[in-house]
């Protein structure tokens, strides 16, 4: 039997109060509250060490919270039928990481046939994945032979034909060159005019922030701040770690390498 569709109602992926404790006592993150909507781009920010990466694995459901619970459209996500891949998918920085097929093709068939579905609707999945990540090319690859920037794309097709609520990009810019962080930003602006909720955990906020309803910065296991992307960077950001893209561009319109 298929999984069971989360509610239409609520955020597409929500946190509340969310905190994770070491085997030490020692607090990660504690009191996280955070909202993803449908059809927005949001960033999240900080210095290394902050915590991003780990909050990132609860909003996914690939660790348990010590305190506080993970929402789909008002569901636990890790209730769910199915698992929490079938409502938010997640982008690992290193994407070789979530390579499981021999080729393009296969690698992107692997997550809508876990699904349940049937051989022609995971077809029919892969394939229009393929195509919005520009990747029709190069279907019968081995992966392995693929450039970091395809690969890149590669693991963002296989979010994309799972069709999660909200997917979550790790560090999608290491290591790209402007042509390919172009690429991965044309994939991201697609998937939430499509409706998907995208989180873009970043330090590279120059190259992204333009595209983003919503900019959270975090910092010592807290969002320090949270907001408008102007007005939070009208609070300074430089304090948190991160370079203030200020001062080149003339405003938050100009913050985007998508060209």
């Amino acid at each position: 039997m298929p999984p069971e569709p989360p509610s239409q109602a609520g955020p597409a992926l929500e946190a509340r109060s969310l905190g994770h404790r070491f085997a030490d006592g020692a607090w990660a993150f504690r009191g996280v509250d955070a909202e993803l909507r449908a059809g927005e781009i949001q960033i999240l920010a900080g210095r290394n060490g902050a915590g991003k990466t780990l909050l990132a694995k609860h909003l996914a459901g690939l660790l348990a919270p010590t305190e506080g619970k993970v929402l789909s459209r008002g569901v636990d996500l890790r209730s769910l039928r199915g698992g929490p891949a079938r409502a938010v998918g997640y982008v690992f920085q290193d994407a070789r990481l979530q390579a499981v097929g021999e080729t393009v093709e296969d690698d992107v068939l692997f997550g809508p046939a876990n699904l349940g579905l049937g051989a022609a609707e995971s077809r029919a999945r892969a394939d229009e994945a393929i195509a919005a990540c520009g990747l029709g090319g190069l279907r019968k690859s081995f992966v392995h032979t693929l450039s970091g920037g395809e690969q890149r794309l590669l693991a963002i097709a296989g979010v994309l034909a799972m069709r999660p609520a909200a997917a979550i990009l790790d560090e999608p810019f290491a290591n790209l060159d402007r042509d390919g962080v172009a690429a991965v930003l044309r994939v991201a602006k697609a998937m939430a005019e499509g409706g998907m909720a995208v989180l873009v955990i970043t330090h590279e906020i120059e190259k992204a922030l333009a595209l983003a309803t919503r900019f959270m910065v975090m910092d010592g296991g807290r969002i320090a701040l949270s907001g408008d992307p102007a007005e939070v960077l009208a609070q300074g950001v430089e304090s948190y770690g991160l370079r203030d893209p200020f001062r080149s561009p003339r405003g938050v319109g100009d913050l985007t390498w998508l060209t």
